[in-house]
């Protein structure tokens, strides 16, 4: 529901962004660090964009060779890095959708847009990373 009660696609979103930076942080907006004067959104927007990997959950992060021992370390690091990018702008995502006055908030379509590139370039990730495994076995 938006500030007036009504239904909107923008209230959605809104809650969208919310639920975004909950999966990403692993934190809830009810949690006891967010008191009256700092929200999730607030937390989150002002680690943005220096130490946005800072409140984004490790777990999530990309920091070791997952893959296999046959990838060099320098095409692995590049790989975590992207990844951790790709975390950044779905973090992104998730502050635009929350922003405060409604209008700033991205549309709906521009949001599944956006989602989408992220998993192609992901999916582009995982599979080159799996194909260069596999030539080297």
């Amino acid at each position: 529901f938006g500030s007036a009660g009504k239904v909107s696609t923008k209230a959605d979103v809104y809650s969208y962004g919310i639920l975004l930076l909950e999966m990403l942080t692993r934190k809830k907006p009810t949690d006891a660090m967010f008191d009256g004067d700092r929200s999730l959104r607030q937390w989150v927007a002002e680690a943005h964009p220096d130490a946005i990997l800072e409140v984004i959950d490790s777990h999530l992060q990309d920091k070791s060779a997952a893959i296999g021992h046959e990838i060099s370390e320098q095409r692995e690091s590049e790989r975590c890095a992207i990844k951790n990018q790709l975390l950044v702008s779905i973090a992104e995502i998730g502050l635009s959708c929350s922003m405060e006055n409604p209008a700033d908030r991205m549309a709906v379509v521009e949001v599944v847009v956006a989602l989408k590139k992220i998993r192609e370039r992901l999916q582009f990730l995982e599979t080159s990373a799996t194909l260069i495994t596999l030539i080297r076995k």
